[in-house]
């Protein structure tokens, strides 16, 4: 385990030149100015997971770069541990970036008076994280199995598919199953603990499966 820690320790200094302070700059801006616009800070809360995304795919682009991966062998690194560290990159990167997404929309929304619902903004940010990570465990087992210059225009496929599905849902079947959604979101509520166990088994499940299929795909390789 000593060793699993150690890589995502190294896939962090990784991508520790990357957080300059031009980028710190935008990354700080851009999400208010949605706030401003919007009154709302879950736009903001999405442009930080959608950072904390580009940034998890880093380790695999300077690694590719660098041809960092061939090395790993003769540091005595399992390929194993490559994979269940990278994937635990990923979760740390992702609930950092949910918490500072977190505390930036309370911060900006008490400053600008445009108030904040703690209860709210925190199953948005809930919510935000298990659609990015789920996000990511579409994209992870491509980059370990193609590299993350093939993988990634691929990648970038969900984003474009979720918000699509949504479209489609909230458009379509929306007004086609209206009442059954409406009774099905009631009984969300009545089973507030129920709902939340299902998803989390669900998620975890998901996780797991993208664990496999990017181990799989890893040993497969020739480096």
């Amino acid at each position: 385990m000593n060793k699993v820690l150690n890589f995502v320790r190294l896939d962090f200094i990784t991508v520790k030149p990357y957080f300059t302070l031009k980028n710190l700059i935008i990354f700080s801006v851009m999400p208010l100015v949605f706030i401003i616009g919007y009154g709302s800070g879950t736009t903001a809360m999405t442009m930080f997971m959608v950072i904390a995304v580009l940034y998890v795919s880093y380790p695999f682009a300077v690694g590719e770069k660098n041809g960092i991966d061939a090395l790993y062998p003769t540091l005595s690194i399992k390929r194993g541990t490559v994979v269940l560290g990278r994937y635990l990159f990923a979760l740390f990167f992702d609930l950092f970036a949910g918490v500072l997404a977190y505390i930036y929309s309370f911060v900006a929304l008490t400053i600008l008076r445009k108030g904040f619902n703690a209860l709210e903004g925190l199953t948005v940010t809930i919510v935000l994280f298990i659609v990015f990570s789920i996000i990511q465990a579409i994209q992870l087992p491509l980059y370990f199995k193609l590299g993350y210059s093939k993988a990634k225009l691929m990648s970038y496929l969900p984003f474009m598919v979720f918000p699509l599905v949504v479209l489609i849902a909230n458009n379509f079947l929306g007004n086609i199953f209206a009442s059954q959604i409406t009774a099905f979101l009631e009984w969300m509520a009545m089973n507030t603990f129920a709902v939340i166990l299902f998803i989390i088994v669900i998620w975890l499940g998901i996780m797991v499966v993208s664990y496999r299929t990017s181990l799989l795909f890893y040993n497969k390789r020739d480096f």
